[in-house]
């Protein structure tokens, strides 16, 4: 895939250590990356200048949930790692002191306001990947030749659900790295 003229979808971009990496590695790939973080977002605008990437790497400042609107965000800002949804928040996680509204956007309106289909997809949203794709519909996904996505530990939801949802959807299991037993990374591909 990396000679070729990828659309990437970077869900919970952070501050683009995914999207340079891969824009580095994949000269004609372009980057579509969503970080609600304000802080967060700033330092993935000056990452991606400061290694000549911006050119083809896009930050959109809202968060992809189950539906587009307004949602409560737990920002511990400084670029944290920590920050998250508050209704993606496991319930055995402290107590949020402080959160503020974001922006939200589905992945259906994201595929449907591309020109063209999205080959790879990312999501590390802190516990959101299970109401983003979820809720979304399996058109969206038609196109998307790969997802690669960290899972989180949810009160309701757990891996095995978004493995089942996108094996309908076409998109089947090559490698899982699991850090616990709620938490880990997957890789997924259309083509073995």
């Amino acid at each position: 895939l990396l000679r070729q003229p990828l659309r990437v979808v970077d869900i919970g971009a952070h501050v683009g250590a995914f999207a340079c990496g891969l824009a580095a590695l994949s000269p004609q790939a372009t980057i579509e990356s969503f970080e609600p973080s304000p802080n967060t977002a700033a330092y993935l605008r000056r990452n991606a200048t400061q290694n000549g990437l911006a050119d083809r790497i896009t930050v959109d400042e809202r968060a992809v949930a189950g539906e587009a609107g307004w949602a409560e965000f737990i920002d511990n800002g400084a670029g944290s790692a920590l920050n998250a949804l508050t209704s993606a928040v496991p319930t055995e996680t402290p107590v949020v002191t402080s959160s503020t509204r974001v922006p939200t956007t589905t992945f259906d309106e994201v595929v449907a306001a591309r020109p063209q289909p999205v080959d790879v997809v990312k999501l590390d949203c802190e516990g959101g990947e299970y109401d983003a794709v979820l809720r979304s519909s399996p058109q969206s996904w038609a196109q998307v030749q790969r997802v690669v996505l960290e899972y989180h530990p949810s009160d309701t939801h757990d891996l095995t659900q978004l493995l089942e949802w996108f094996s309908a959807c076409g998109l089947h299991l090559v490698r899982q790295h699991a850090y616990t037993d709620r938490q880990g990374t997957a890789w997924l591909s259309r083509r073995a």
